[in-house]
């Protein structure tokens, strides 16, 4: 059973339930309890940045069927119960949690847990991450939350989310520890709807041209401030004048601050969506190279919704599905051993035993 397709999630406002959100707290917490004693805090993470096991996570300790705020719900709740425990820490979220990053990272540091060193790499690389989601792939989603979600040892997972309000939309980004290059294609996948006509810089098919822009800042505009294609020139065509789309000032800026790489660009102030992509589609006029424009987007798909979807919320089931994952995490053999031989059941079902 392959894990991904396509899945719409639309904006949804306010809150769960008081009823039901503690519930959220304490079966969440108990999953992911067993799930880093019976494994560890680095797997637990990896699954947490895996879109559809996120996301079934969040439907089955009973948030909503496909809605944005899947993430915020199932993260807050998360959030609430492991932060008052050693294992995992999660940071962020949206609206003041998110402006609060910082002071959450500082307060971290401050409780010397964790080394200063891991933490700042952490810091960093959450920052850059934001900033790919947000700038570098244009997918017409703004995005409004992030959520860090780290162990002590330098194990980290990051989940962004964007929303599109002309279409009422939202878009979830998962990311996993990453040690290579953010723009080798490392990005763990994306829930949300599969679009058109995106501007993607952030995959490793887009590399060139991403040279080509970093090559391109480093000429003066006013070498290419009346450009030809490379067919226009071949056919002798007027010169394509670009004069009306490009802000030439803000060219002339960043050939004076003159970055050595794409990841100092996108780090500079007032280099924001648009100034990018007149960059790339420059970069493609003048050298040629083109950059991708294929949507990187993966999905997914117990207890029931808030909304009532797929059904209402039974409280009584959802109590004993609580009780029964404590007796799990106590140690009871006979809990264990009707959950193993339920996950036989389901491997069973998808084929893959």
């Amino acid at each position: 059973m392959r894990n991904n397709g396509s899945s719409i999630m639309p904006l949804h406002y306010g809150h769960p339930p008081e009823y039901l959100y503690k519930r959220m707290v304490e079966l969440g917490g108990i999953i992911s309890d067993i799930m880093i004693e019976n494994y560890s805090t680095d797997f637990f993470l990896e699954k947490l940045a895996d879109p559809f096991w996120f996301h079934s996570l969040s439907l089955a300790i009973g948030f909503d069927w496909n809605s944005s705020g899947t993430t915020t719900a199932t993260l807050s709740a998360l959030k609430e119960y492991l932060n008052k425990k050693d294992e995992v820490k999660i940071l962020g979220g949206k609206g003041r949690h998110l402006n609060s990053i910082r002071e959450e990272f500082d307060k971290l540091e401050q409780d010397g847990n964790i080394k200063s060193g891991i933490l700042s790499k952490i810091r960093e690389d959450s920052r850059i991450i934001g900033k790919i989601d947000n700038k570098v792939l244009q997918d017409g989603f703004d995005l409004y939350m992030q959520f860090i979600i780290l162990d002590y040892n330098g194990n980290y997972a990051v989940i962004n989310q964007g929303m599109n309000q002309k279409i009422g939309l939202a878009r979830r980004y998962h990311w996993i520890k990453n040690n290579i290059d953010f723009y080798s294609d490392k990005r763990n996948g994306i829930a949300g709807f599969e679009n058109s006509n995106i501007l993607d810089l952030s995959t490793s098919k887009s590399e060139q041209n991403r040279k080509d822009i970093i090559s391109l800042i480093k000429e003066n505009p006013v070498n290419y401030m009346r450009q030809r294609t490379l067919d226009n020139y071949m056919e002798s065509r007027p010169v394509l004048d670009l004069n009306f789309k490009i802000n030439w000032e803000k060219m002339k800026m960043l050939y004076e601050y003159n970055p050595d790489n794409f990841g100092e660009l996108i780090n500079i102030k007032g280099v924001d969506k648009s100034t990018i992509r007149a960059l790339s589609y420059l970069a493609e006029l003048v050298y040629g190279d083109k950059p991708s424009f294929t949507d990187p987007v993966k999905f997914s798909f117990c207890l029931g919704g808030k909304d009532g979807v797929p059904k209402p919320v039974n409280i009584h089931d959802y109590d004993i599905a609580i009780d029964f994952y404590k007796q799990i995490l106590n140690g009871n053999t006979y809990y264990k051993n009707v959950s193993r031989n339920l996950a036989k059941m389901s491997f069973a079902r998808s084929g893959k035993i």
